[in-house]
């Protein structure tokens, strides 16, 4: 019988277990662990202290991880969410900066543009490979933008939204295209090129497949009988799907990737992401075995002494991590009009980020010969560079006083007063903007944001900046003044984010393809009076305490309580969890309710209760 040995798995291991929890301790949580466990391969491998053996099984176990990293990539698109964001009549100009798919689009076009003219400009100084270049500078990080974004409780938003569809079509493109430039410098432009259509074709073919399946009630009972303890019959199952896109793939001399993305594509059509115990599995197989190989062997097999004369790579190195920054900024600015300067410059670095699919790209390109060492070293330390710094600078474009929700109330009535009232202690930005001195009091007693003005008229606009995403409450005492400015809001503005009376909104500004919400004062007053009728006891507390009670919607943000049970987390006594929200589920929590990262938690208590609430659920 052969000796296996088990020394170098075991050391890899080490430090796939160490590098977590050394972060976690250290408190380190801007720097992701990937770019640990590649600085650990390097210490650990030939070019350093060369203590990793060289054995047969690591290469195998290596290309595993590297395949499952990609096939988790396809499984983290929500193919359905891109699908339904489609515009479905004619594409307008206002689409362009609206929707939330073409957004993504441009951006990731922009950037596939801007690429060719920068590899070829690259050319001219640096020996490079500028089809192999344009391909690499808009791949898109998922692994580091996607837990950004959920930290920041960005990814239910429209701006998260944005940057994840983009990530999906850039880690989508880029598969398809580098597999198809693979296919022309193995065979050339040939008949046999057309050959890599065949795994779109399959994967129609297994998807109608899955869909019959699925309806089978034996089918579905076997799954869940199967599902538990020895038999794990859908990891079995998954484990199969992807050797048969990856087999596909091979049998067509596509690039291996290619298959497994397309089988993480496939399964994420089926999969409920929010509450499958599936990917948690997946998840714990991938990054809990076969990922970390892949990135520590990717530190232990990068060749340093292709970088021995540092100095002359260092040139490289720069121009293309400025690269990644500017091919991807650029673009970016398109989101301006929707969230301001130094939002869209956020969202532009952020996905500067690049880690898994670059490296996977340098992979590639170092097989292919496109590359050299040299280049591949570079392209590692580009990488983690821009690793390093985008999520930094993300953060400080992200908090300098730019907000995602601006609100503006028009009127300087009651109403208004008391409406900004509670959007101060809901800690939402709010500008109340009127014309009746005599409430100016008032707003100060209260520390009100406001602004006086001589006349409501539509010139007021001429010193606010409106954004997309800002609300609009038109709330004066006066029919024709709430009817004028709403019009102009919606006609000259193009912008059709508003609350208004209704009986200040005539027909032409009313239609199902806009955003505008009207107030029937009569209908809020008749269910009041029911309330009071029905529900006594409930509308007295919440009324005659709204300064000591108060409810709150909040995001959960913090990493360390994802999957964590209520149980398990020192809520305030003086305040309770009402109503848990995941996707378009809605439940009452209890002590055996797991909680998941984009839970939205609806909460009850007073003012300090509600302040610790945010602090235990939000993420600092």
């Amino acid at each position: 019988m052969d000796v296996v040995n088990y020394t170098p798995l075991f050391l890899i291991f080490i430090i796939a277990w160490i590098v977590p929890l050394m972060l976690s301790w250290l408190e380190i949580t801007k720097v992701p662990s990937v770019i640990v466990e590649i600085i650990m391969g390097v210490i650990i491998g030939p070019y350093v202290f060369d203590i990793l053996e060289d054995v047969p099984y690591l290469k195998f176990l290596s290309k595993t991880g590297f395949l499952f990293l990609i096939f988790l990539a396809g499984l983290e698109i929500d193919v359905k969410k891109i699908v339904s964001s489609f515009p479905r009549n004619k594409v307008k100009m206002v689409d362009l900066i609206s929707n939330s798919l073409l957004l993504a689009i441009f951006i990731y076009f922009g950037s596939l543009f801007l690429s060719l003219p920068f590899a070829w400009l690259v050319s001219q100084f640096i020996e490079v490979d500028i089809v192999f270049f344009t391909l690499l500078l808009p791949t898109v990080a998922l692994s580091i933008t996607v837990p950004i974004l959920k930290a920041e409780g960005e990814l239910t938003r429209k701006f998260g939204q944005i940057m994840l569809m983009e990530g999906a079509i850039a880690t989508v493109m880029s598969i398809i295209l580098i597999s198809v430039y693979s296919g022309v410098l193995k065979n050339g432009f040939q008949v046999e090129l057309l050959l890599f259509t065949v795994i779109f074709f399959a994967f129609l073919i297994v998807y109608q497949i899955g869909k019959r399946l699925i309806k089978i009630r034996t089918f579905q009972t076997l799954l869940y009988t199967l599902e538990h303890a020895a038999s794990q019959i859908r990891i079995r199952g998954t484990i199969a799907l992807v050797l048969l896109f990856v087999i596909i793939a091979h049998w067509i001399e596509s690039e291996l990737v290619m298959g497994a993305f397309f089988a993480g594509l496939w399964l994420s059509l089926f999969v409920n992401k929010e509450r499958s115990a599936l990917l948690f599995k997946l998840d714990g197989m991938g990054y809990g075995f076969f990922i970390p190989i892949f990135f520590i062997m990717v530190g232990a097999n990068l060749d340093l002494s292709a970088l021995k004369q540092f100095q002359s790579s260092i040139p490289f190195i720069l121009t293309l991590t400025s690269g990644f920054f500017i091919t991807q900024i650029i673009p970016a600015f398109i989101m301006v009009k929707i969230f301001g300067w130094k939002k869209a410059m956020a969202g532009g670095v952020l996905l500067s980020a690049r880690m898994g699919l670059a490296i996977a790209f340098a992979q590639i390109g170092l097989s292919l010969g496109v590359i050299s060492s040299a280049d591949n070293a570079g392209i590692v330390t580009s990488a983690i560079l821009t690793s390093l710094i985008s999520p930094l600078a993300y953060k400080l474009f992200n908090n300098i006083g730019e907000h995602l929700h601006h609100i503006y109330i028009f009127g300087g009535s009651r109403a208004s007063l008391f409406l900004a009232e509670r959007f101060k202690m809901h800690g939402l930005s709010c500008m109340t903007i009127l014309q009746n001195k005599n409430i100016i009091p008032e707003f100060e007693r209260k520390d009100l944001t406001f602004k006086q003005v001589e006349k409501l008229d539509t010139q007021v606009f001429d010193d606010i900046t409106l954004r997309t995403s800002d609300l609009v409450v038109v709330l004066t005492e006066s029919k024709n003044t709430n009817k004028k400015l709403t019009k102009f809001i919606k006609n000259d503005l193009n912008h059709s984010k508003i609350i208004t009376r209704k009986n200040s909104a005539s027909r032409d500004l009313v239609d199902s393809n806009n955003e505008i919400k009207l107030i029937d004062h009569d209908e809020i007053l008749a269910t009041h009076v029911e309330d009071m009728i029905v529900r006594p006891d409930s509308v007295a507390s919440l009324s005659e305490s709204f300064n000591i009670y108060r409810v709150e919607e909040i995001q959960v943000s913090r990493k360390d309580l994802h999957r964590k049970l209520v149980k398990e987390v020192a809520f305030p006594p003086s305040g309770s969890l009402v109503i848990q929200k995941r996707g378009n589920e809605i439940f009452i929590p209890h002590g055996n309710t797991h909680l998941l990262l984009g839970d939205v938690i609806t909460v009850i208590g007073n003012p300090t209760a509600l302040v610790e609430f945010r602090k235990i659920l939000e993420q600092n």
